[in-house]
């Protein structure tokens, strides 16, 4: 396994974690609150947030072994696809009665920001080299 994957594959279990954790919470405090219609809108608000969380980390995954042109592609598409499913999934909760916004909200914005915050300590502390040691230079390197 290449160290781009190792980095890959823990953000994606990390904050796949994360983002279950985050639904739970989510959903027995908004249970609590507002009963089912809470639960059932914070499950909503983090199966979204998992779809923000995981789509491009799942992507980079799934091509890092890939061209590095079909790398970049899946990632930049998943990104964006992603953003737009999560606005039209938000347009669309504006039409439901039965939603509970602060419930749907917060768990939404909870799991998402989990997720990017371990991302980006992920990246931060992962050992990705530069360079490959013993390169196919003639020789070497040694003139």
């Amino acid at each position: 396994m290449s160290p781009q994957e190792k980095v890959f594959r823990k953000g994606f279990v990390w904050s796949s974690i994360a983002i279950a954790i985050v639904a739970v919470v989510g959903c027995s405090i908004a249970y609590l609150v507002a009963g089912v219609p809470g639960l059932w809108s914070a499950l909503a608000g983090a199966g979204l947030a998992a779809i923000f969380g995981l789509g491009t980390q799942l992507a980079a995954l799934l091509t890092v072994r890939k061209d590095p042109l079909v790398f970049v592609g899946a990632t930049a598409a998943s990104s964006m696809a992603k953003i737009l499913l999560v606005i039209v999934a938000a347009m669309f909760a504006q039409t439901v009665e039965q939603l509970v916004r602060p419930a749907f909200g917060a768990t939404l914005l909870a799991g998402s920001v989990a997720a990017i915050i371990i991302d980006i300590i992920v990246f931060q502390r992962g050992r990705i080299p530069y360079v490959q040691p013993g390169g196919d230079s003639p020789n070497n390197g040694v003139r």
